[in-house]
């Protein structure tokens, strides 16, 4: 089920891109129906003296966002993972019979954090993910867990907004392709500001200030300013590896030097 759901959404996708097909959602109905800030849940501490809270939200076919997560490792555990369990599974509820699952660092063992936020790559589709634990391998006990009822693979979503503003700047669709990747298609702008970059943030009215730096359209994150999109291109856009999507209010074409909104797209929320 999942596979198939997964080759749907990626041919919507490239129809989407290929032939500029009428993909259109409303951004505000129908972002907490099948989008990526589905919130699957909170974890629910098994042990209590381990400190554990933290959201965890659907992201992608094989990834779940995590936020705001905290984790005190007892004293007497020297070994703590993520586990993650499949239906049908041997192991139907949360115990040590799951999957160990990578964090943030690319690190199975976990360490104390205090609101961190992470995308992590599940190995099984997330569909078909039935639980998710913190578990202490050196005591065999489950820390913490999150059940997963009624996940969907999330699909992508165009925004009801597009970009239009000063020096040329304009767009056809945004899209939402997953939790950490924005299409922009057909942006136009002239290059003239001598510090733009795309910014993602919360404060309003949109600044730099605080604000997360996003890719290039190479890919690049360490860049002076973006280039003349003229004439018009397809641009995807990528967010930070500990950062995503549904943590911002706004995506903004933005001068950092004369501090100047070219233009910016309002973001769901979960």
């Amino acid at each position: 089920m999942a596979t198939t759901k997964l080759a749907v959404d990626l041919l919507a996708v490239l129809f989407l891109i290929v032939n500029g097909a009428s993909y259109v959602q409303n951004a505000d109905e129908e972002y907490n129906k099948n989008f990526y800030g589905q919130k699957i849940g909170t974890f629910v501490q098994d042990v209590p003296l381990a400190g554990i809270t933290g959201e965890v939200f659907a992201a992608a076919h094989r990834a779940i966002w995590v936020q705001k997560f905290r984790l005190n490792v007892p004293s007497d555990c020297t070994s703590v993972v993520f586990l993650v369990g499949e239906k049908g599974g041997a192991a139907v509820q949360p115990d040590g019979g799951g999957v160990p699952v990578k964090d943030n660092k690319n690190s199975i063992e976990l360490a104390f954090v205090d609101n961190a936020k992470f995308t992590l790559h599940l190995p099984i589709e997330l569909e078909d993910v039935a639980w998710l634990s913190v578990y202490c391998r050196n005591t065999n006990e489950t820390l913490a867990s999150v059940v997963f009822n009624d996940v969907e693979t999330p699909t992508p979503l165009e925004l009801n907004e597009v970009f239009k503003g000063e020096h040329r700047v304009e767009s056809e669709r945004v899209v939402i392709v997953d939790h950490q990747t924005v299409f922009i298609q057909n942006l136009q702008y002239d290059g003239q500001g001598p510090a733009t970059w795309f910014i993602a943030g919360n404060v309003l009215p949109v600044t730099s200030n605080g604000a997360t730096k996003l890719s290039n359209q190479d890919g690049v994150f360490d860049y002076g300013t973006l280039p003349s999109y003229l004439p018009a291109r397809n641009v995807t856009v990528q967010f930070p590896r500990d950062a995503s999507v549904f943590e911002f209010d706004w995506l903004s074409l933005y001068c950092t030097q004369i501090h100047f909104n070219f233009d910016d797209v309002k973001l769901p929320t979960p």
